[in-house]
């Protein structure tokens, strides 16, 4: 099959389908780190049948201009860049990834909270302006504590609590809650978990206490959001919300700021209802450089960068590569968007020639040529000649048989390569 690849991939990924005979384009974004436009995206694409994308707008216009047969994204929310619903219209399968940035998200929310709860960002910025230092010259310790001692000098000024024996509460309860959950068990903390999605074996599984919305909002001191956002939960953190926590309480989120009143947020760290809040996403992103939310100190504020880890690009490179092996066996994906698409897509692959180099130069199977010129092939009995394509019932029949005829000349299908690599093992 003819690959295009516009997202960050793995090498070893790109090798191991280049092993299975396909032939991969690496292009766009993944190379060059600037986003292909959707005229740019046709032209790469070309007369490839699968894509494995990024960022790249995979609108209808790319998908009728194409001959994609499957579509395979990077990200979890595969509807950010792909027109789904025109993509099923189609019949063709979008395939994505399920918690590929859990980890380096979990990792960076417990930074965000020790940030916060220990004031580290704030410090940082307030040393690195000029505040509580020493003026230049013969001046300091290195054997006692001589920074400012007095109530407005940072011992006493900056004090934070303690992660243990607090209660974390965490919204959205899937891949990455659950690796947030395991980390602040590690500092002590207690964890309640807000999701109607999840079955209750996932909760007893991570010692986690199920609870509602409101519950986990009133006996939380942090509260840490990792949902999906959907159109059903958009601002579902409003005034009523921050209402119900406690005060003091501090605020992350590293989902979607869809899913919070942004106002609402604002006016609750104004009044002191929050002691602090972290974000990595925002309402509009870029955030403005003139945005309010910069000239307060417990606020911290990242470029929705908390997925950014250098091990998440062989995670969903692994996770497509594995998915997409399965679609062509005639498997289930473990992430698949559209599975109403998989009986058209395993129709179309298993009578249709993909452009696979074991079918060309690799497999050679001996059967007998008595089998061949005995299999119906296209509802006529006209037996079946070099160049034909062969499916893999075709090879069933065939290979019952055993003999001595050469294939090597034929065009196999995806399945019916599979089928004679199990063989030849």
């Amino acid at each position: 099959m003819k690959i295009t690849i516009t997202a960050d991939f793995s090498k070893d990924s790109i090798n191991e389908l280049e092993s299975d005979g396909h032939i991969v384009n690496h292009t766009g974004w993944g190379v060059t780190h600037n986003i292909l436009s959707e005229d740019q995206l046709i032209e790469a694409i070309g007369n490839s049948q699968a894509l494995f994308v990024g960022y790249e707008p995979v609108t209808g216009k790319v998908i009728s201009s194409t001959d994609l047969k499957v579509i395979c994204s990077i990200r979890g929310g595969p509807k950010a860049n792909i027109d789904t619903d025109f993509a099923s219209e189609r019949g063709i399968p979008v395939i994505f990834t399920l918690g590929r940035e859990a980890i380096p998200v979990a990792d960076f929310t417990m930074g965000q909270i020790i940030s916060l709860v220990r004031r580290i960002v704030q410090t940082d910025r307030e040393l690195h302006s000029g505040k509580f230092t020493s003026p230049p010259g013969d001046y300091g310790s290195d054997t006692d504590v001589i920074w400012d001692m007095s109530k407005e000098g940072p011992w006493e000024s900056r004090k934070g609590i303690e992660l243990e024996g607090k209660t974390l509460g965490v919204i959205g309860f899937g891949t990455v809650g659950q690796e947030v959950a395991k980390r602040a068990m590690g500092f002590g903390m207690k964890v309640i978990a807000c999701d109607p999605y999840q079955k209750d074996v996932s909760f007893i599984k991570y010692r986690v206490k199920k609870s509602d919305l409101p519950n986990l909002l009133k006996n939380s001191d942090i509260v840490t959001i990792h949902a999906r956002s959907t159109e059903s939960n958009k601002g579902m953190i409003g005034a009523k919300e921050f209402a119900l926590m406690k005060d003091g309480a501090y605020f992350i989120n590293n989902a979607r700021a869809a899913m919070v009143d942004d106002t609402a947020m604002r006016s609750a760290l104004d009044s002191g209802k929050l002691g602090g809040v972290a974000l990595d996403v925002f309402h509009e992103e870029p955030i403005k450089e003139d945005d309010p939310l910069f000239g307060k100190d417990n606020v911290v504020l990242t470029p929705h960068i908390a997925g950014a880890g250098y091990e998440v690009v062989q995670r969903h490179s692994r996770m497509l590569v594995d998915d997409f092996r399965r679609l062509l066996k005639g498997e289930r994906p473990v992430a698949i968007f559209n599975p109403e698409t998989l009986k058209s897509f395993n129709d179309w692959i298993n009578t249709n020639p993909v452009d696979r180099q074991e079918g060309r130069d690799g497999i050679i199977q001996k059967v007998t040529q008595k089998a061949i010129e005995e299999i119906d092939y296209k509802s006529n009995r006209q037996g079946i000649e070099a160049g034909d394509i062969l499916t893999l019932e075709d090879i069933k029949k065939i290979i019952k048989n055993n003999g001595n005829t050469d294939l090597s000349n034929f065009r196999l299908t995806p399945l019916a390569v599979d089928y004679l690599k199990e063989i030849n093992k």
